[in-house]
């Protein structure tokens, strides 16, 4: 599997997370990475983006700071589709890779890789989180706002995090990432409620858009090396994108995945196909011109959000969803990530309510 892993250009520490155990823990395992203390960040936020191309110069640099706010929100979903009832843990944001449909470049103000280093405050808001839901089995990861293992070697935030989760039984825990840097990993001890999952896409799709993510079948082989060592794992096909010969892309990536990774290991397999918001298009025409994505049949979705026409989107999802079913995927959980009761009901005939109905589909533990 591809070995490189990110560092950053430079490191900048906000002068009051100076003290912080993370903030030694990420000096030390990144001790050639030059160091830059800063008492407003906001400044040096401003600096970052008069640069031409900032979104791309904050990838090459490493904020710490603190989160004095919630590390723990519901996943935003979008309004007028199907949640479902996801959280998410906010400790790192924005992310070293460039994918060229990535929400993070219209949704994040900060363009800088950003650590929040303050974690007992986390650990509080975690116990106080899920003593208030104790009487449901939540689901909440990371990787939302930024990859939860492209930093792991410099953080170690899996260990920590699958720790914590372990002993909390009523949560599901999710690392949601694109790499294969599952090292640290590797050498903990699996637990039923902890879930690794990787972000998938057609091999072309990965080639062309994704860069600087190691190759889907790399994926496959990490997610198969964990599921080996006792993990369950997931996968998320996220945005699927059209292009002459799609049916034969996506369906080569569900059997190679399938022939690798034992159905009984997989605890879900989410679909959602490519949608922005119009502003987005603006940013992915300047910052890569080569892409072709964003000139399809798109409508205006009611979350004011570019998408496929439904026809369109329920003819991919009926191709990938028919692919793993064939192919020794009858059992697998399948969801959708913002879809229309519509397309549940023509595609995996069900109609949730809504997201605590979805919530409860997807988070029954299958060991």
């Amino acid at each position: 599997m591809t070995k490189s892993k990110y560092f950053p250009r430079k490191i900048y520490i906000e002068k009051a997370s100076l003290g912080f155990p993370m903030t030694k823990r990420i000096l030390k395992n990144a001790s050639h990475v030059p160091v830059e203390i800063v008492e407003d960040v906001e400044n040096l936020i401003d600096n970052i983006k008069i640069s031409r191309d900032f979104i791309g110069e904050g990838k090459k640099c490493l904020l710490i700071t603190q989160n004095r706010g919630k590390f723990v929100k519901p996943c935003p979903c979008t309004p007028h589709y199907i949640g479902c009832n996801y959280f998410i843990i906010n400790l790192e944001l924005q992310c070293p890779l460039d994918c060229t449909y990535c929400i993070l470049q219209h949704y994040l103000e900060n363009p800088m890789i950003t650590v929040y280093v303050n974690t007992e405050d986390l650990w509080k808001q975690l116990d106080d989180f899920l003593y208030k839901n104790k009487n449901r089995t939540l689901r909440i990861g990371t990787g939302e706002l930024g990859d939860s293992m492209a930093l792991d070697h410099i953080t170690k935030h899996s260990k920590d995090l699958i720790s914590f989760f372990k002993k909390r039984k009523n949560a599901i825990f999710e690392l949601k990432t694109k790499t294969v840097n599952i090292e640290n990993i590797l050498e903990i001890e699996p637990a039923e409620n902890i879930v690794v999952a990787w972000s998938l896409n057609s091999y072309k799709v990965a080639q062309n858009e994704e860069k600087g993510a190691p190759p889907v079948r790399e994926r496959i082989e990490a997610a198969r090396l964990l599921s080996n060592r006792g993990f369950r794992v997931a996968f998320h096909f996220d945005p699927i994108i059209r292009y002459q010969g799609w049916v034969y892309g996506y369906a080569e990536v569900v059997d190679e995945l399938l022939e690798k990774v034992k159905p009984s290991a997989i605890a879900w397999i989410s679909l959602g196909s490519l949608r922005f918001p119009p502003d987005l298009k603006t940013i992915i025409k300047k910052r890569f011109p080569n892409t072709k994505i964003i000139y399809d049949e798109f409508i205006l979705g009611k979350d004011g959000k570019l998408r496929y026409f439904k026809p369109l989107r329920l003819q991919l999802y009926k191709e990938i969803i028919d692919v793993i079913r064939r192919k020794r995927g009858e059992k697998i959980p399948i969801y959708f990530c913002m879809e229309s009761r519509e397309i549940w009901r023509k595609t995996l005939r069900k109609t949730p309510r809504g997201k605590e109905e979805v919530e409860k589909y997807i988070s029954l533990l299958r060991v």
